[in-house]
């Protein structure tokens, strides 16, 4: 296998004498061969395969991401490499998991963005530190200790000359709970890359850096942004039995919903908000209390 992906990395070499602001045809060929590797990391037999995999993954995408072309090239043969561009189209961020033996995560992200001083495209690689960060609602963050999972949403806010995204990601966790996670990113600095503000209020003194719903694997939850009432609806989560309060891999949506709406800076909690204006909400079947045993 190492063989294997040392013949690809030298095979492709000789790409770095074009010109850099590279052409579709170019791009295309690295499309080709990061198509095959990816499919190695989902799908290698061991842990150690998808690791060689995710290494050779992570060198071929970096190498053609440097190419000017490539921040609106679509790559999508990349299927299982989630491609989530920033609404003000600032960034995009490339995303995606790696299985571990045991029925764990990591997950893996590159930030590509644009540095308006600088004129031209740069990467920020993210680093998953999720199981060494201690209370993660609290925890300022940043690129290199980063609460990893897999983001399917962005949503840009900006007021009074400041600015931030809120990403909503997914969090495969273990084979007996999921989690998702509301965060916030912000630019800082020289583009350095800041993950957590303390705006998400449940009351005028509680402040959180970032929400996360933990709960039971075999149900599923919905947490959604509404742009257009700049809002974040998710499902109300309750134990399955009284008697597992606070043991969260046995939550379940209850079949209300709570929000965050953003107003005046903060973002802030509202209990059982009526949904029925809602599109797209998705109606989630739980499991009946009492029932759920391991």
């Amino acid at each position: 296998m190492k063989k294997i992906y040392l013949i690809i990395f030298i095979s492709l070499s000789y790409y770095s004498s074009y010109s850099q602001k590279g052409n579709n045809r170019l791009i295309s060929e690295y499309e080709d061969t990061l198509k095959v590797i990816a499919h190695q990391i989902m799908n290698a037999s061991t842990e150690e395969q998808r690791k060689i995999s995710n290494e050779a993954f992570i060198s071929n995408l970096t190498e053609v991401l440097q190419y000017e072309k490539s921040f609106i090239f679509p790559f999508d043969s990349l299927v299982t490499i989630a491609k989530i561009k920033a609404p003000d189209n600032r960034f995009r961020i490339f995303n995606w998991l790696l299985r571990k033996d045991n029925d764990t995560y990591e997950y893996y992200g590159i930030v590509h963005y644009h540095n308006k001083k600088k004129k031209r495209y740069e990467l920020i690689h993210l680093n998953d530190n999720s199981t060494n960060i201690r209370n993660p609602e609290q925890a300022s963050l940043d690129a290199k200790n980063w609460y990893g999972g897999l983001i399917y949403d962005i949503a840009y806010i900006k007021k009074s000359g400041t600015k931030h995204y809120v990403i909503l990601s997914y969090d495969l966790n273990d084979k007996y709970s999921r989690k998702k996670i509301i965060d916030v990113m912000y630019f800082s600095g020289k583009n350095k890359i800041k993950f957590g503000l303390p705006i998400f209020k449940k009351t005028i003194k509680q402040s959180q850096k970032r929400v996360i719903f933990q709960y039971d694997s075999r149900t599923s939850i919905s947490v959604k942004y509404h742009k257009d009432k700049k809002q974040i609806v998710f499902d109300h989560l309750v134990p399955s039995r009284i008697d597992l309060e606070g043991l969260y891999e046995y939550y379940i949506p209850e079949g209300t919903f709570n929000s965050y709406q953003y107003r005046n800076g903060k973002w802030w909690f509202q209990e059982d908000i009526d949904v029925r204006n809602y599109q797209k909400l998705k109606k989630i079947k739980t499991p009946a209390r009492g029932l759920i045993g391991r």
